[in-house]
C-alpha cells in the first residue's frame, strides 16, 4: 500500500474488506484495513506469546502493550483469546500452582504473591491454589517438610546457629508461615545437629 505501513491481515478480513491488487483505498477504507491489521497483529503476537507457556490475561496485555499495539486491537485480541479458551486466569492459576507444587515447592502465600504479581485476581489465585493442592494431594505442611528437608541437607556441616537462621530465612522467602518454620526446625534440627 503506497504511503501506508504494511500490516498483517487475515484471509477473512481481506475478503470482508473486498481487497484486491490495485484497489484504490480512501481514508475510511484505509482506516478499516489498518484496524483489521492491528487486530490480526495482536492475535499473532498473543498466540505466539502463549505458545511458549500459559500466561495470565494481564501478562498477555502487557506484552501487547510492549509491542505498541493499539488499545482497541489489544482488547479485541484478549476477548478472542479468552473465547477460544487460551486465556483463563483461574486455569492459569491452577496450572501455575501445580507446577510450583511439583517442581519448585513453596508456601501458598508465595504462590499467591507470585500470581498477584502476574495480574491474576486474588479470587482466581486462591481458587487455583486450592484446586492444585487438592489435585496434587498436597498440604502446606507436606510442602514445608519437602523444602525444609532438602535445604537442611545442604546446610549440614555449617555452624548450627547460622544454619538455623539461614534455613529459617530461606523458608520464609519461600512463603511458609514463621510459626510452622520454627516448629519444623525445633522438631527436626536436633537430628541434623547430631549428624
Amino acid at each position: 500500500m503506497d504511503g501506508a505501513s504494511l500490516c498483517r491481515l487475515r484471509d477473512e478480513d481481506v475478503h470482508r474488506l473486498r481487497l484486491e491488487v490495485g484497489l484504490q483505498l480512501g481514508s475510511t477504507e484505509l482506516d478499516a484495513v489498518q484496524a483489521a491489521g492491528g487486530r490480526a497483529e495482536a492475535m499473532f503476537v498473543g498466540l505466539r506469546y502463549l505458545s511458549v507457556r500459559p500466561r495470565s490475561r494481564r501478562e498477555v496485555e502487557r506484552r501487547l502493550w510492549r509491542d505498541r499495539i493499539d488499545q482497541a486491537a489489544i482488547q479485541h485480541a484478549l476477548e478472542r483469546l479468552a473465547a477460544l479458551g487460551y486465556l483463563d486466569d483461574a486455569q492459569f492459576a491452577a496450572s501455575f500452582a501445580r507446577d510450583r507444587i511439583r517442581l519448585r515447592p513453596c508456601g501458598t502465600r508465595r504462590m499467591q504473591s507470585d500470581l498477584l504479581a502476574r495480574g491474576v485476581s486474588r479470587e482466581d489465585a486462591d481458587r487455583g491454589i486450592r484446586e492444585a493442592m487438592a489435585e496434587e494431594g498436597a498440604t502446606e505442611e507436606a510442602l514445608l517438610e519437602r523444602v525444609a528437608a532438602s535445604r537442611a541437607r545442604k546446610l549440614i556441616g555449617a555452624d548450627p546457629s547460622k544454619a538455623r537462621r539461614r534455613l529459617f530465612d530461606y523458608l520464609a522467602r519461600r512463603g511458609f508461615d514463621a510459626g510452622r518454620i520454627r516448629a519444623w526446625i525445633e522438631v527436626n534440627w536436633q537430628a541434623e545437629d547430631t549428624r
